[in-house]
């Protein structure tokens, strides 16, 4: 019953959106339910916790755990479970780019969904082997199996899955320049989006509906879609402004925890006083040496309630930096939904962009509310974070872009950290966008040591084919050169850029100011 309710708790965190306190609960359940020989039930754990990485966009991890319940779950023989678990795979693995190893994995899932008649597992199969062909502009395929996973939808009157799988054909039609088909098919999704609350799926449909009038030359249409898609947005939008007021209740609360924390300050100041007083005339009086230790016994109860509501306000504010990690977390996923329909490569690189600097702020809350002091983090832990994620942002394949890195162990304030974040988030981007000509292949070295009491020096070096003249001299024409000079200024730092063997950036300045 424990091992139950702990992973249950792990499932309400993560669907409340807090993926650190669903790890916690997620690896507690792992531990009792191997200590009572439950595979299965470990196995399920594990599920959970490859779901919060995979949509954490930590795919090597999520790899691991989905790897690690296929292996428990084949150990006891649970066909229904493994097909779930190599559906996972097969997700990662398209997520990856590795659309021929998905496209097998979805196969062997959907060979265990049928021998286990499981019509959900047997439709999910068949719509992510429908978008793995896609992928590889196998089209044939593609609408084959879209199709299959369609009539299996209608045949067990499933309709959740339903708008997605009609925008994905209609999608798959307006690229084979189908375009009747394409509206066919968006037409039969907005019929059944008209039963369901789904307003994700919603403005998806009509997303592809206004490209779709785009491409026919019907404006007036695109303009109607694009007003539909505009208040399922809005919908969306509404959601997150609830979960934003949340986190101005937790931040009212914390300022009010904080006047009372300031009032019994006061009270026990007033009380020492006292005591002090009382102390003195206690060596003649024994009453009151007695009325003494009474007041020493209170003033205990004082500093325990004290120290109880320091603790609490800890606890807050770290629940607040949680909560805006969460935040940036389901901005940077709803961008990320949004990169994947564009098209043009310009608007993809400022949707990539933007998500990286959303990200970059992330790791910051992120690392806060891991963190045991609230004042002061460890850049070297976040640098190396931060190139991790920048890794995926910009799908840099492994090894081909080497990154050293040298940093000394120090503490920074998490404004200045913040700050010195931003602008390496600038530079790693610029180098991995421009720096090698289009190869992505090449060396970057980030070194970053205190070079006198109160200064603190960091260089990044790229083994590329050199910025601009012209970019250096007029920062000002470029976004991500303003970005830097900016947080630069904020940082009260002497910042230079030149040309060594490739593009040198120095960053000087006071981390204590």
């Amino acid at each position: 019953m424990q091992a139950w309710a702990t992973h249950v708790l792990g499932e309400s965190y993560d669907f409340l959106g807090k993926a650190d306190s669903a790890l916690i609960y997620f690896e507690k359940s792992i531990e009792i339910k191997r200590t009572l020989n439950d595979v299965d039930g470990e196995a399920s754990s594990n599920i959970g916790i490859g779901m919060l990485y995979f949509y954490q966009k930590d795919l090597s991890k999520a790899e691991s755990y989905f790897n690690n319940a296929l292996t428990l779950y084949t150990k006891v023989n649970n066909e229904k479970r493994m097909g779930a678990a190599l559906n996972n795979l097969g997700a990662v693995y398209r997520n990856q780019h590795q659309y021929d190893k998905a496209i097998q994995t979805y196969n062997h899932a959907y060979d265990l969904k049928v021998k286990t008649n499981d019509s959900v597992g047997m439709f999910n199969a068949l719509a992510n082997l429908g978008t793995a062909y896609q992928y590889l502009k196998q089209y044939d395929k593609a609408e084959k199996y879209l199709l299959q996973s369609q009539e299996l939808q209608q045949k067990i009157k499933s309709k959740n899955n339903q708008i997605t799988n009609f925008a994905a054909l209609a999608q798959l039609k307006m690229e084979q320049g189908k375009y009747a088909e394409s509206k066919k098919y968006l037409d039969q999704g907005v019929e059944v989006g008209k039963t369901l609350d789904q307003p994700h799926e919603m403005m998806e449909i009509y997303q592809v509906y206004a490209a779709l009038d785009t491409l026919t030359n019907d404006y007036k249409s695109a303009y109607q879609h694009l007003r539909l898609q505009n208040d399922f947005q809005k919908k969306i939008t509404q959601a997150d402004r609830q979960k934003e007021m949340d986190k101005l209740e937790v931040i009212y609360q914390t300022k009010e925890k904080e006047k009372e924390i300031q009032l019994s300050k006061t009270t026990i100041q007033n009380r020492n006083k006292t005591l002090w007083i009382v102390s003195g005339i206690s060596a003649l009086l024994l009453l009151l040496a007695f009325w003494l230790f009474w007041l020493r016994s209170k003033l205990h109860k004082s500093n325990n309630r004290l120290n109880s509501l320091v603790k609490e306000k800890e606890d807050l504010v770290k629940e607040i930096h949680h909560r805006v990690k969460n935040n940036l977390q389901v901005i940077s996923s709803l961008l990320n939904m949004h990169v994947r329909k564009v098209q043009d490569p310009q608007s993809k690189k400022i949707f990539d962009d933007g998500i990286s600097r959303i990200q970059a702020m992330s790791l910051i809350h992120q690392n806060i509310y891991s963190h045991s002091s609230l004042q002061e983090l460890q850049p070297k832990e976040y640098v190396e974070k931060l190139i991790q994620q920048l890794f995926i942002t910009y799908q840099i394949p492994d090894k081909s872009v080497q990154i050293n890195t040298s940093i000394a162990e120090m503490n920074m304030d998490i404004e200045k950290l913040m700050s010195l974040g931003l602008i390496l988030n600038e530079i790693l981007s610029n180098a991995f966008k421009y720096a090698f000509n289009g190869s992505k292949t090449g060396t970057i070295d980030i070194l970053m040591h205190p070079i006198k009491d109160d200064q603190v020096e960091l260089i990044v070096k790229d083994s590329g084919s050199g910025i601009s003249i012209q970019m250096i001299d007029a920062p000002g024409d470029s976004l991500g050169m303003r970005l830097i000079q900016a947080f630069s200024d904020k940082l009260n730092a002497t910042l230079s850029i030149g040309n060594v063997s490739g593009t040198v950036y120095k960053l000087t300045f006071d981390p204590t100011r």
